[in-house]
C-alpha cells in the first residue's frame, strides 16, 4: 500500500518529551515507508549540534535517512514555515511540554499547529520510548468531500496499523426545527419526532460509509444528537481512542471561532486522544 504520507515532519527538542517524540516518528516512518525532517527551533552551535546527533542516533534513526533542519525565531511560526518549505505532508508535535526552561508546546505552539499547518498534523498527548501501534481509530464525519477523504486517509493508516476499532462518528443538531417542535408539540411528539431524526441520520451515515467501499476492517458508525464538535469529541474519549481525526476546516480558524466555538476547537481546547487533523 502507498502512504499519503510521503515525508513526516517533526518539530524536536532535546527533552524528554522530544525523545518519546523522535522514537514515535521513527516507527510511524517505517509504518509509511516515508522520509523524515527534524525541525528544531534554536541556535545552532557544537554543542546543540552533538546533542541531536546523539538524539538520533540512540533513536536508532540512520543519518542518511535524516533531513534536520535548524531555525529560529517565534516557535510555532518557524516550525510551520520550515515544515511547508521542506515539503512535509505529516507534522508531528507534542500536546504539552512539562519542562519548565522549555518554550515549545506549552498549548499556544501546539494548537497553533493544528489551527494553521499547511500539511495535515499528528498531536500525540503521550508519546513513549516504547511506542506501540494505534489499535482504535475514531473518525468524525460531517459528509462533505473533504470529510470522505478523511475517512479514506485515516483508513489506510488503520490498515497498515492493523487496527481493532475504525468507528465512524457523525454527530448532528437541528436547533430552528427542535426549537419549533418544542413550542407546539406534546412530550410523545418530540419523542418520537427525536427518533425519526436519529433513524434517517444512521440511515444516511451507513449509507455514505457504504459508498466509501472500504475493505479490510470492519467499520462501525456512530450518529450523535447534540453539540456538534463536542459529542463525537466526548464519545472518542469515553471509549479510549488512540487516534481521533478530524478534517481541517477550509478556511483558518480565526479568533470569532474561539469565542463562539467552531466544532473543532472542541477537540483543540481539550484533547480526547492523539489527535490526526487531515488537510
Amino acid at each position: 500500500m502507498i502512504s499519503t504520507f510521503k515525508k513526516l515532519g517533526l518539530a524536536i527538542t532535546f527533552s524528554p518529551t522530544g525523545k518519546a517524540l523522535l522514537k514515535e516518528t521513527k516507527r510511524l516512518t517505517e509504518l509509511f515507508n516515508s522520509k523524515l525532517v527534524l525541525i528544531h527551533v534554536g541556535e545552532k552551535n557544537s554543542e546543540t549540534e552533538r546533542n541531536l546527533d546523539e538524539i538520533i542516533h540512540n533513536a536508532e534513526i540512520t543519518p542518511d535517512r535524516v533531513e534536520v533542519i535548524w531555525t529560529q525565531g517565534e516557535p510555532a511560526n518557524a516550525i510551520l514555515n520550515s515544515s511547508k518549505k521542506a515539503g512535509v505532508d505529516l507534522l508531528i508535535a507534542g500536546a504539552l511540554e512539562k519542562e519548565k526552561l522549555i518554550k515549545y508546546y506549552i498549548g499556544s505552539v501546539a494548537r497553533k499547529i493544528m489551527r494553521e499547518a499547511s500539511s495535515s498534523s499528528l498531536i500525540l498527548t503521550e508519546p513513549s520510548l516504547n511506542p506501540q501501534p494505534f489499535k482504535k481509530f475514531y473518525i468524525s464525519t460531517d459528509f462533505s468531500p473533504e470529510s470522505e477523504r478523511t475517512i479514506k486517509i485515516t483508513y489506510e493508516f488503520a490498515l497498515l496499523e492493523k487496527a481493532e476499532e475504525f468507528v465512524i462518528i457523525s454527530d448532528y443538531n437541528t436547533p430552528g426545527l427542535a426549537s419549533t417542535i418544542l413550542d407546539s408539540a406534546s412530550m410523545d411528539e418530540i419523542q418520537n419526532t427525536k427518533k425519526l431524526w436519529q433513524a434517517e441520520e444512521e440511515e444516511n451515515l451507513k449509507l455514505f460509509v457504504k459508498e466509501l467501499n472500504l475493505k479490510g476492517l470492519e467499520t462501525k458508525t456512530v450518529s450523535l444528537y447534540g453539540k456538534e464538535g463536542w459529542e463525537a469529541t466526548n464519545y472518542a474519549r469515553q471509549n479510549e481512542a488512540d487516534i481521533f481525526a478530524v478534517t481541517a476546516p477550509q478556511k483558518r480558524l480565526k479568533f470569532i471561532d474561539r469565542l463562539f466555538h467552531h466544532e473543532l476547537e472542541y477537540s483543540f481546547e481539550n484533547l480526547p486522544s492523539n489527535l490526526l487533523i487531515i488537510r
